[in-house]
């Protein structure tokens, strides 16, 4: 839950918790270090002193002796130990008995079994001195060999190596006290600088990034409610600075771009309310027209046959009813455009229309010879398709391969499934082909390479496998041949 609430704090709150933990962590190291430090000193200064002390001892010792004043080694060893800190002086045996002590009563008894157990690591050694800390921190017991030396020999025995073991004991506490003091002191001073040091951060993070950010995050605000026409000042030429220059210049882009688009799109909605509008005339035109012509039809058809074969006026009303059976395709085109009829879907064989497209198309071969190739779709699977739309599609294309095959040539339709949904039709000719810088255009309405064609019949193909969610490609090689090729996810995946 804390990881949660820490992804959705702000950055200043962020860079806060960060100061303020390597600020603490920081604090700590250097406190322990400097802890450490002063301890160290005050247990170095405590040696000195002691060494210093058991010096003098030693050298009043040896000045007693030289001058056979051995009950002054008693009083040297009293008057050292009343100084502050130093808690009793003692001369110790190899043994650990106490031959003189600044506390007289302790004389001819065993020193206690720690300072026996010093006594015994400072002898298993080989320097002259050492210094062991007592049962507390705060107390150091100094060890020093007193050495048999010449004017020692009118009390001792020449052969012996040392006279015994000045032992001196010194207590810290009051300077471990103004350690402890002193240390306070310091922390106290380190956490203030610590703080300050904090504070210069977080106000320079303020005024560096945290506000030009906000300044920036208010001007991106704007631009995303839709207000592309702002300016972003950048009076630095730090990253901040660049990084306002950069969304300043996408701003700009983004004006400029949106710009274009709304005048497309006015001039798109200009388009289509024109060809809205020229649809719904062409369309009332179209029904218009088609009664007369259905009517002109009927006539033609009817003198036509009353008229004799050999009747030379014969050939002039067939080729009228053939032309007004063009004017009739025409119109149907139109309408079929301008308001195509709405989709009757149906689950059904693909291959059946196929077939019923070829049948339809064979009488507009004449005198070509065109062979027809079908590859059907296996294991009978079924489409939910509208079927006379996607055979008037099928026939569309066929009429157009008939069309641009000269003498001889060959058409192959082939029903393959793909994806288990999708049904694919490839189809294909060996007519004139398409030249290259049409092919971009060719299902554009009213776009025709034909004399007399109307240029419709491919853009309803294409709106009638758009409708069936499908798509339907081109490609094609001038003097060789076209290809289209249509994917529709329309197969039944039922038992």
């Amino acid at each position: 839950m804390i990881n949660v609430h820490l992804k959705n704090w702000k950055l200043k709150n962020k860079i806060i918790l960060h100061v303020a933990v390597v600020g603490s962590l920081a604090a700590l190291f250097i406190t322990f270090l400097y802890l450490n430090a002063q301890k160290s000193v005050i247990h170095k200064m405590s040696q000195q002193k002691a060494e210093i002390v058991s010096a003098m001892i030693e050298r009043s010792i040896y000045s007693a002796m030289k001058d056979g004043k051995l009950e002054e080694v008693q009083s040297a060893l009293t008057d050292i130990a009343s100084t502050e800190d130093i808690i009793k002086i003692r001369i110790l045996d190899p043994h650990g008995d106490i031959l003189r002590s600044s506390k007289e009563e302790e004389q001819g008894h065993p020193a206690s079994p720690a300072t026996q157990d010093n006594l015994s690591s400072f002898l298993s050694g080989s320097t002259r001195s050492g210094t062991y800390f007592i049962t507390k921190q705060t107390q150091i017991q100094e060890f020093r060999s007193i050495e048999n030396r010449t004017e020692c020999f009118g009390c001792h025995d020449p052969g012996a190596k040392f006279n015994g073991i000045l032992a001196v004991d010194i207590d810290y506490t009051s300077t471990a006290a103004l350690l402890r003091k002193s240390q306070l002191q310091g922390i106290l001073i380190g956490l203030i600088a610590l703080g300050t040091l904090a504070f210069i951060i977080i106000r320079l993070f303020d005024k560096l990034i945290n506000r030009p950010i906000s300044r920036l995050k208010e001007k991106m605000r704007e631009v995303q409610e839709g207000n592309l026409d702002v300016e972003f000042s950048a009076p630095k030429s730090d990253e901040i600075g660049s990084l306002t220059k950069s969304f300043d210049e996408m701003a700009k882009k983004l004006y400029a771009a949106n710009k274009k688009v709304e005048d497309l799109f006015n001039k798109q909605i200009t388009k289509a309310g024109h060809l809205a509008s020229l649809g719904e005339l062409a369309a009332g035109l179209a029904h218009e027209i088609k009664n007369p012509i259905a009517g002109m039809k009927g006539a033609l058809e009817i003198i036509n046959q009353r008229t004799d074969e050999a009747d030379p006026k014969k050939e002039i009303f067939t080729e009228m009813l053939l032309q007004v059976e063009k004017i009739n395709h025409v119109v149907e085109d139109l309408l079929s455009y301008a308001k195509p009829k709405e989709m009757k879907i149906s689950l059904i064989d693909p291959n059946d229309c196929v077939q019923n497209a070829i049948k339809l198309a064979k009488p507009h071969i004449n005198n070509k010879d065109i062979q027809f190739h079908f590859r059907p779709l296996e294991n009978e699977r079924l489409a939910y398709i509208d079927s006379n739309k996607i055979q008037e599609v099928l026939l569309n294309l066929l009429l157009n391969s008939i069309s641009s095959i000269d003498k001889k040539g060959e058409i192959s339709i082939e029903l393959q499934e793909k994806n288990e949904k999708e049904l694919e039709i490839v189809f294909s000719d060996s007519g004139r082909g398409i030249k290259q810088e049409h092919l971009p255009h060719i299902f554009h309405p009213f776009f025709t390479t034909k004399k007399r064609g109307t240029g419709l019949g491919l853009s309803i193909c294409k709106n009638i496998i758009d409708a069936h969610r499908g798509s339907i490609g081109i490609d094609s090689t001038a003097n060789v041949g076209t290809t289209f090729l249509i994917r529709m996810p329309v197969l039944y995946s039922g038992s």
